[in-house]
C-alpha cells in the first residue's frame, strides 16, 4: 500500500460506528484508509441524546412481536440496549482493525446525531459518516444477532467532490489513494462555476491525478443542492464519496441532506 504523497501526515481517522448492515461499508473503508495512511483508527458509537428522552414521552408505546398491547418505553432497557449496540460496534472495529493490522481505539459519545453536529466533535483528519437515520435507526432497531466483519470485494466506484482549494486538494489525493488500493473507478466531480472558470478547475484537478498517476472521470456539475449531488452519483454507480469538510456544495445544501440522500458512506476530508 502506499501513503499519500506530498499530503500532510494522517494521524488519526475517526468513523461512525453503526452495526447495522449498512454500516458495514464506511467502516470497510475507513479500515483500509488507515492502513494506506499510517493512521490511528478511532471508532465512535454515537448515543444519540434524542434516544434517551424517548422513555420520558408518556405518549409513546413500544409495541413487541408477540404482543398486541403496547406498553411503555422503559429507561432502563434503552439503556441496556444501548450498552449492548455499543459493545457489538467495539467487536466490530476490533475484528475489522485487526485484519489489516491497524491500531484503533473506541469511544461512546453522547450527544445530537446530526452530522453537522458529529463533523465538529470530532478533530480528526479524515471522519467517515454513513447515513444518519441508519445510524440512528440502529441505536434501538438493529437485529440482535451479532456482527462480525468480513472484507467483500465488490465492483466499487468512488466519487470525490472537488474545488479550487487546499483541501480539495487534499481529498483528491485521498481519493486517488483509495481507488488505487482497491481497484476502483474514480469520478471527479466539478462543482457548478462560471463558463470562464471550468476548463481551469479542470486542470488544477488533472495536475493532481497525473501526480498521483490516476486515471479518472471528470464530470461537471449543474447545480450545488442535494439532487444535483445525487444525479451525479447516480449516474456514476458511486458507492463511496470522498470530500473536503467544507465544500462549497455542502454548506449550501447542507451535510445532512446531502448524506440522507446518499445511499453511500461519505469521507470528510481536513
Amino acid at each position: 500500500m502506499t501513503p499519500l504523497n506530498e499530503q500532510p501526515p494522517v494521524k488519526r481517522i475517526t468513523v461512525t460506528l453503526d452495526v447495522s448492515e449498512s454500516g458495514r461499508a464506511p467502516l470497510e473503508t475507513a479500515v483500509r484508509l488507515a492502513a494506506i495512511t499510517g493512521a490511528e483508527l478511532e471508532g465512535v458509537f454515537v448515543e444519540d441524546i434524542n434516544l434517551m428522552r424517548l422513555p420520558g414521552l408518556p405518549f409513546l408505546r413500544e409495541v413487541r412481536p408477540w404482543s398486541i398491547s403496547g406498553e411503555q418505553i422503559s429507561t432502563q432497557r434503552m439503556q441496556r440496549e444501548l450498552r449492548t449496540l455499543a459493545r457489538r460496534a467495539e467487536q466490530m472495529l476490533e475484528h475489522a482493525a485487526r485484519e489489516l493490522g491497524v491500531p484503533w481505539s473506541f469511544q461512546v459519545w453522547r450527544g445530537h446525531a446530526a452530522a453537522a453536529t458529529l463533523a465538529n466533535a470530532f478533530g480528526a483528519e479524515i471522519l467517515s459518516l454513513g447515513r444518519v437515520s441508519s445510524l440512528v435507526s440502529s441505536r434501538v432497531f438493529a437485529t440482535t444477532r451479532p456482527v462480525a466483519y468480513q472484507a467483500r470485494e465488490t465492483d466499487t466506484a468512488i466519487s470525490v467532490l472537488f474545488s479550487d482549494s487546499e483541501q480539495g486538494g487534499r481529498a483528491l489525493a485521498t481519493a486517488c489513494s483509495l481507488a488505487r488500493d482497491m481497484a476502483a473507478r474514480l469520478t471527479v466531480m466539478l462543482p457548478a462555476v462560471e463558463p470562464q472558470d471550468v476548463q481551469a478547475l479542470k486542470e488544477k484537478a488533472i495536475v493532481v491525478l497525473r501526480r498521483h498517476e490516476q486515471e479518472a472521470r471528470l464530470v461537471q456539475m449543474t447545480g450545488s443542492d442535494a439532487q444535483s449531488l445525487v444525479r451525479v452519483a447516480g449516474a456514476a454507480g458511486m458507492r463511496l464519496l470522498v470530500t473536503e469538510a467544507e465544500h462549497p456544495l455542502l454548506q449550501l445544501a447542507g451535510l445532512d441532506q446531502c448524506l440522507e440522500a446518499l445511499f453511500c458512506p461519505v469521507l470528510l476530508v481536513r
